[in-house]
């Protein structure tokens, strides 16, 4: 019983320097963006904003798209399942249902 409670703090003190850690690096990257945009000329900025902005849009549309397609499969591999699963009986039903930019993007 004292080892459990030994390995429990111990995991606690870990992840207390780890969760310390990655604020310090997060902090870091932040500072170091600053200053790193504060030396671009403003349209260089605006540009290197926009490029992350649009990569990030892109990203979520692939990953979203991904989802979706999962979804499908597990309509097309267990109907029922699925069905109490995302609470509609059909993959057409669920997709129905959502706004057409979102059913754009869908799979």
């Amino acid at each position: 019983m004292l080892n459990e409670e030994g390995s429990t703090e111990l995991a606690k003190s870990t992840a207390k320097i780890y969760s310390v850690l990655i604020i310090g690096v997060e902090i870091a990257i932040a500072a170091a963006a600053i200053i790193f945009l504060a030396a671009l000329a403003p349209g260089a900025a605006a540009l290197l904003v926009l490029g992350a902005a649009a990569l990030l849009l892109i990203l979520g549309t692939v990953a979203f798209h991904a989802l979706t397609c999962a979804i499908k499969a597990h309509y097309a591999a267990n109907p029922a399942g699925a069905a109490a699963a995302y609470g509609f009986p059909t993959y057409a039903a669920l997709k129905a249902s959502w706004p057409w930019a979102v059913r754009l993007v869908a799979c």
